[in-house]
């Protein structure tokens, strides 16, 4: 077998379950002090004084940092870009102003993590107290337009609103979702370590270590070659690692400041305000159509809310502007509510979840409305040019998922009729829904090392989630190279490395695998060239095109001759012989196709009448992300996305306090999340094919689509089993009853 396409256990498995893998804050660096962060209690306003008398006074105490005596920083970049991901743009202890709950107004650093937080305590503050600006029904209204912050805010195809007006079946509904917190299991830390030659060396919890380079170094003075910054392993990071958070800077201050290593570790409760997370949405969609059920109008609006100083938008309307064809228009738009709390940020799946939860639920409705089934509806639909812009799709296996899922799925032993279904005294239901999730395209470098014993090292500034990258990295080098994977080995996350983008939106197989098959080859192809015109060359004679690589060797078939890689350095003196991959590929948007992933889901859950108790039995996921690398590793993707999408459906919503502007449910007993009890059996198929538009290794992005539409098909599975129509998410007991 080729390496790609075999299910590989993870490369990095043993290390984890033995303890070997060092996370960030296991990582034991000399001399490390600890800080601790104090946080405002109000939520907008100023501190009119701060007395740090007794805890500067405190055992172990090394330093007291407020807005007095904090080091000056430089601004964060604007507009925001991937290549400087400030987690939000009002940096920590530069004045008094407060803006949000939870805003860091001092920083203790102590020998001990308990010497600083016990010093913690002892700050007094005084507060000027303004009331706060919560994100709520009656502040979406006061909406405001944001300018651009990733793509256009508003999009318009045809003319939607007449399509809408004059179509023979119209329905508008609003649609809600609630904040979500990423909750990783590793909360983020950050260790800084300066030496005496200036240099700065951040072990730190982050999906974009050369992001966080970069942004390091605007906002501190110092020049990037002068940072390093390393993340060999993450406990989670779902997007909320993927940006520069205030703690990351005050380490790196505070370090400096003191001449010692500084470790900062955020507790649960701190990761509620000091690192991002998903806005609510209020969602408005307007579908037209004719009788038949064929999409003539799609409108689609979204508000969410961002802090007082930034201007994040959560892109939930973008959906409608490319999973279906409507054949009068397409129009979406997005507003903004300025209020008091930290930035938002990318979460599985940004934008994307949000939005289908809208869309698809209104497809649902559009289906009964019609008398459609929702399968056919959504075939009825189907399209092989992107509405947006115009261009065919480089791939688009959305009718083998839809017909393929419902044939899986026993989809034709439904009946349609709401509480239809029962087993005993129990509602049976079944939804399901569509996915598209954007594929990004992003230059990636790595380097590939053959060495003189026959193994292979790769090395690449691209980082492991916790999804297996080391694996299927060494999965791509071992394919190209035609070594056996255990031959292989794989370093990352560092930023000695080769640059590569950040591991976000499921870019990091395409775009960072693409990089290490270029590597690989520029590698294979040095020991080829070897070969024919080496020292004492072995195929002397021989054209490039008549060498095979299997197995670690090199064989000219024709004269039954060859060559181990081995032997081949060892004959030329050389220790080892370096391939450099660089794939830098055309953005997406300016390319001939359009390139997404796509998915049918399909749910069934089982309804308590009386208690409103839901219950999911099973599921069933079909997904086009093109080539699979490794179908095992692809499949825990997929386990791990229907849960997420579990939790988006059934559980998780952050409470703000519309008096104190704070999150309420700051830790696992009040903010829920699935456990292994509320998930059935899963059943997983991935459909797609070699998509050469959107990678050199043919595939999509996984990670992120596997979440997208989960709680539309559960949400729509609700509505068979009881009648009652959800349109606010989480689906709680409540909203049943």
């Amino acid at each position: 077998m080729n390496a790609i396409g075999r299910p590989i256990s993870r490369f990095d498995g043993r290390l984890k379950v033995t303890g070997g893998a060092r996370y960030t804050a296991d990582i034991p660096i000399p001399g490390a002090t600890y800080a601790a962060i104090v946080h405002s209690s109000i939520a907008n306003g100023r501190t009119v004084s701060i007395d740090t008398t007794a805890a500067e006074k405190a055992p172990g105490v090394l330093a007291v940092f407020t807005h007095r005596n904090m080091p000056r920083m430089n601004p964060t970049p604007k507009p925001w870009s991937h290549l400087h991901p400030h987690g939000q743009s009002y940096l920590p202890l530069q004045d008094e102003r407060i803006h949000y709950a939870g805003q860091p107004i001092a920083l203790v650093v102590a020998a001990t993590l308990d010497q600083a937080t016990h010093a913690g305590t002892l700050i007094r503050v005084e507060y000027e107290a303004r009331q706060p600006v919560v994100f709520g029904p009656q502040t979406a209204r006061d909406a405001v337009d944001p300018p651009q912050f990733l793509w256009p805010v508003a999009s318009s195809v045809g003319d939607a609103e007449k399509a809408i007006a004059g179509a023979a079946v119209k329905m508008e509904c609003t649609y809600s979702t609630s904040d979500r917190h990423h909750n990783q299991m590793e909360p983020h830390a950050t260790t800084a370590v300066w030496d005496a030659d200036g240099a700065l060396t951040l072990y730190e919890t982050t999906q974009h270590i050369f992001g966080t380079r970069e942004l390091v170094s605007i906002v501190l003075g110092v020049p990037p070659e002068k940072i390093n910054v390393m993340s060999h392993f993450l406990g989670g990071g779902f997007g909320g690692k993927a940006y520069v958070w205030p703690h990351i800077l005050l380490a790196a201050l505070a370090a400096k400041t003191l001449n010692r290593p500084v470790r900062v570790q955020l507790t649960r409760a701190q990761m509620y305000s000091m690192v991002g997370h998903q806005p609510a949405t209020v969602q408005t969609i307007a579908l037209g159509a004719g009788k038949d059920g064929k999409l003539t109008g799609i409108r689609h609006e979204s508000i969410s809310p961002t802090p007082v100083f930034d201007n994040y938008i959560e892109y939930a309307a973008l959906v409608a502007r490319s999973l279906w064809a409507a054949s009068g228009g397409i129009s979406t738009n997005h507003k903004i509510v300025h209020v008091n709390r930290n930035t938002p940020t990318a979460m599985r799946s940004p934008h994307e979840a949000l939005g289908h939860f809208a869309l698809e639920s209104a497809m649902d409705e559009l289906a009964y409305a019609t008398g459609v089934d929702p399968v056919a509806l959504r075939l009825l639909n189907d399209t092989q040019i992107d509405p947006h812009s115009g261009r065919p799709f480089s791939t688009r296996a959305m009718r083998t998922c839809l017909t393929a899922g419902a044939a899986r799925f026993g989809w034709d032993k439904r009946t349609p009729e709401p509480r239809s279904m029962r087993d005993g005294r129990y509602l049976i239901g079944q939804g399901m829904a569509g996915a598209i999730y954007t594929h990004w395209r992003w230059p990636a470098k790595a380097r590939v090392i053959l060495k003189r014993d026959g193994s292979a090292l790769v090395e690449a500034g691209t980082h492991d989630l916790g999804t297996g990258t080391y694996t299927v990295m060494q999965q791509v080098a071992a394919d190209t190279l035609g070594l056996p994977p255990e031959k292989v080995s794989v370093r990352l996350g560092d930023t000695r490395l080769p640059a590569s983008h950040a591991s976000i939106g499921s870019a990091t197989m395409a775009n960072a695998g693409a990089s290490v098959m270029l590597a690989a080859k520029a590698a294979r192809d040095r020991a080829i060239e070897l070969a024919l015109c080496g020292r004492n060359a072995p195929f002397s004679g021989a054209v490039r095109d008549d060498v095979l690589i299997s197995d670690g060797r090199l064989v000219l078939a024709r004269k039954n001759l060859q060559i181990t890689y081995a032997e081949l350095l060892a004959r030329n003196g050389l220790a080892t012989l370096v391939g450099d991959g660089n794939y830098d590929p055309v953005e997406e948007a300016n390319g001939p196709k359009a390139i997404f992933s796509f998915a049918a889901v399909f749910a069934e859950v089982r309804v308590d009448p009386d208690l409103g108790l839901v219950r999911l039995n099973r599921f069933l996921g079909m997904y086009d992300a093109g080539r699979t690398i490794n179908p095992k590793t692809a499949r825990s993707q997929a386990i791990g996305g229907i849960i997420w999408g579990v939790g988006q459906a059934l559980l998780e919503q952050s409470e703000t306090d519309p008096m104190l502007g704070r999150f309420l449910n700051r830790n696992y007993s009040g903010y829920l999340v699935p456990t292994n009890a509320d998930i059935p059996a899963l059943d997983v198929l991935f459909v797609g094919e070699f998509d050469e538009e959107a990678s050199p290794l043919g595939a999509k992005g996984l990670g992120e689509l596997t979440a997208v539409s989960v709680a539309p098909a559960i949400a729509n599975a609700v509505y068979h089993a009881t009648g009652k129509r959800v349109r606010d998410l989480p689906i709680t007991v409540e909203k049943l009853l």
